[in-house]
């Protein structure tokens, strides 16, 4: 790209050659765990709080619009995949640049053996996608001239082209090119996932449902790095498919014991869990206390309260609120070694952003988890198939705030998702078919 006469790009090359400079000077002043840097973030956390409750008044003036969202993890899109499903691979790259990709490639084959893998290549690499045994159907298409000296870019007919091959809608789609100049024919194929390496809007990254960073371009220039070889940059994106939808078995599975847990009432039950690391990521405890009794009363469910020391007092104001339900406080009284046997058994979690969430996602309990929007629910929502994050869309999200009072909003976020959400959301997991447990591919 030319920054030349692009105040955009000249802006923020300035910035990083500040923010590189500033970090230069940190490192020299305060080491990493010296007595000094402990000091320094002392001083200026505070200052970066107070930095983002003006961004956050800024960006949201008065009482900021919010829209409470349902979010799944990704994987639950394979769901619809037919037994056979249907995958196109771009490589439109030279000679050095199919190679390199293969172990990737075979990575992805291996991962799905039973899928129906279109691959799109140059002409001069037809033959070797052919040979290689990978796909079932190798499609030739010239994007890029047979050499780099001959590369003129990219001429405007591509993309009609491109187009013109028809190729058919796709379960999944992804890019194998680490630069963006072929995301736009990415992004003109219909797919139910795209992916490939991050890309501006305008050449279609916006299109993208997993997206790696630029992994040649960043590291060097910040000086935290070296830039990944191109075979093991291709590896991680085809890794991203496959934790993504075809995961190993989680390692917490293999912790839980034969026997039920000893802390288990003898009835089916849910579970309730009031306590997150920050308080700002505590909903009211009457909303959780309403929905849990809807969904135990309706179903015919126990409730059992789970929490730490912390949480004894909000348990027991729970446990008063639903005093006429068969409820089970064990808030302090579960060791931490019991807790994923006790979870597995539940019928349903209702929790927060929180560890013992990420457990119940991982064993396969039916989850519901009050988000908002203070941390990334991209980033940070659980990753099981029968599990939904109520976050909030709102002009001030992701602040990662840490207490009530530091947010200018009386944390909207979390205060505009209702019982009658969480209820939702539950019947939505609870309906929702249980996890097959992954299989080694054959």
């Amino acid at each position: 790209m030319n920054t030349h006469h692009d105040p955009t790009a000249q802006t923020s090359a300035a910035a990083l050659l500040v923010a590189r400079h500033l970090l230069r000077m940190r490192r020299r002043m305060a080491p990493p765990s010296s007595r000094r840097e402990r000091l320094l973030r002392a001083l200026y956390l505070p200052v970066i709080q107070v930095l983002q409750r003006r961004e956050a008044r800024a960006l949201a003036q008065g009482a900021p619009e919010a829209t409470v969202v349902p979010k799944q993890a990704l994987r639950v899109r394979a769901r619809d995949w037919p037994a056979r499903p249907r995958f196109l691979v771009l490589k439109l790259d030279h000679l050095g640049d199919f190679v390199v990709g293969l172990p990737a490639l075979a990575a992805l084959r291996r991962a799905f053996p039973a899928a129906h893998i279109t691959m799109v290549c140059a002409s001069w690499n037809r033959l070797w996608a052919e040979q290689c045994g990978l796909f079932d159907a190798v499609v030739p298409f010239d994007f890029f001239a047979p050499t780099k000296a001959d590369w003129q870019g990219v001429p405007p007919t591509h993309l009609a082209l491109f187009q013109a091959l028809e190729l058919g809608a796709f379960d999944l789609a992804m890019d194998l090119r680490h630069d963006p100049d072929t995301r736009p024919l990415l992004a003109a194929v219909e797919a139910g996932v795209r992916v490939g390496f991050a890309a501006p809007a305008a050449q279609g990254g916006d299109s993208l449902d997993i997206a790696l960073p630029d992994m040649e371009h960043v590291s060097v220039p910040m000086g935290t790095g070296r830039p990944l070889h191109a075979e093991t940059r291709l590896a991680l994106l085809v890794a991203a498919v496959t934790e993504t939808f075809a995961p190993a078995p989680h390692p917490m599975l293999g912790m839980l014991p034969a026997e039920r847990s000893p802390h288990a009432p003898g009835r089916p039950y849910l579970i309730l869990a009031p306590g997150a690391g920050s308080p700002i990521r505590v909903w009211p405890v009457d909303r959780l206390a309403a929905a849990g009794r809807a969904m135990a009363a309706r179903d015919g469910l126990d409730v059992v309260l789970i929490g730490g020391p912390g949480q004894v007092e909000d348990c027991a104001r729970i446990a008063t609120m639903l005093a006429d339900l068969p409820v089970h406080d064990l808030s302090g009284k579960v060791p931490i070694g019991d807790l994923p046997s006790l979870i597995a058994g539940a019928r349903l979690m209702i929790g927060y952003d929180t560890g013992t969430s990420h457990l119940a996602a991982a064993v396969g309990t039916p989850l519901v988890t009050v988000n908002g929007a203070i941390g990334n629910a991209e980033v940070w929502q659980t990753s099981g198939t029968r599990a939904i994050a109520l976050a909030t869309r709102i002009a001030c999200a992701n602040c990662y705030l840490s207490r009530p009072t530091e947010c200018p909003f009386e944390v909207r976020c979390m205060d505009v998702i209702t019982a009658s959400h969480v209820q939702e959301a539950c019947d939505a997991v609870l309906a929702a078919p249980a996890e097959a447990v992954p299989q080694e591919a054959g």
